[in-house]
């Protein structure tokens, strides 16, 4: 199918400027022009007419930035009727008129033409269990992360690395050990059971939290994100249970150099079972 997908994106760029023959579209997709369009649609979020008139416009304007060519000539050979049909759509694409491309700093919104490969998720063996967990009182420091809970991992890994804003220096002398990293909501705490009074209070809520372990050997910066991948894009799909709160727990197992293959992490999601 991806084949015949690719194909079919192909004769449509080769035609842009021409009108399309939704009936050559079929042959080559092997399916119906309804069958194909829903299909693409679902795909690229997009219709074809609407992918067909961002790719016009997307080429309309490289033609008007490298060529020494009228508007006029650049709105018929799109489709466009005038140059002010031309003007309103490209305006509503790129928020600026087709003149002002002789400006510098111009900023575009231009659509790559499409093209399908195979990305498998899923298919690969998870660790995980459901654990009762009892309110665990930990104690470290905290910082408000920006975005969303999966763009966060850049920032934990800077502030995981500064030593001098507080990891290692403040919250224990030594990195080995047993440590957290919790995700609470926007904001990013790092937290070991330890005595320091100087730290904040941080605690782990009591609850059902499904536990997904990675492999032994790996760095956290690679192993982590991947493993959350899995979880929402996979397993949290698939399984009975559905996550109750903004909250994500990585725990990280943390060994000296020398026993490094012994060093993996964990992710601790707090989830109920969907309600039937």
């Amino acid at each position: 199918m991806l084949k015949q997908l690719n194909d079919a994106v192909a004769y449509i760029e080769k035609n842009i400027c021409n009108e399309i023959d939704t009936n050559k579209i079929s042959q080559i997709a092997l399916c119906s022009y309804d069958k194909f369009s829903r299909f693409f649609s679902y795909i690229t979020g997009m219709t074809i007419n609407e992918y067909i008139r961002k790719r016009k416009l997307t080429l309309a304007a490289y033609e008007l930035m490298n060529k020494n060519t009228r508007v006029i000539d650049i709105a018929v050979k799109y489709g466009y009727n005038s140059a002010d049909a031309f003007s309103r759509a490209f305006v509503k694409q790129h928020n600026i008129l087709p003149t002002m491309l002789e400006k510098s700093n111009v900023i575009l919104n231009v659509y790559p033409p499409a093209s399908f490969h195979i990305q498998i998720k899923g298919a690969v063996e998870m660790k995980f269990k459901i654990f009762e967990c009892p309110e665990i009182r930990l104690k470290g420091i905290s910082r408000k992360f920006t975005g969303g809970a999966k763009d966060r991992f850049e920032q934990e890994h800077l502030m995981w690395a500064n030593h001098h804003d507080g990891v290692q220096s403040q919250v224990c002398e030594t990195i080995e050990g047993i440590w957290y990293g919790i995700w609470d909501n926007g904001k990013y705490c790092i937290a070991k059971d330890t005595k320091n009074s100087e730290l904040n209070d941080i605690i782990i809520p009591k609850g059902k939290y499904a536990i997904f372990s990675t492999n032994f050997g790996g760095f956290a910066g690679d192993e982590l994100p991947k493993l959350r991948e899995q979880i929402f894009d996979c397993w949290l799909p698939d399984s009975c249970y559905v996550q109750t709160r903004d909250c994500e727990v990585e725990v990280y197992y943390l060994y000296p150099k020398s026993e490094k293959h012994k060093r993996h992490y964990e992710i601790w999601i707090p989830v109920r079972k969907k309600c039937k």
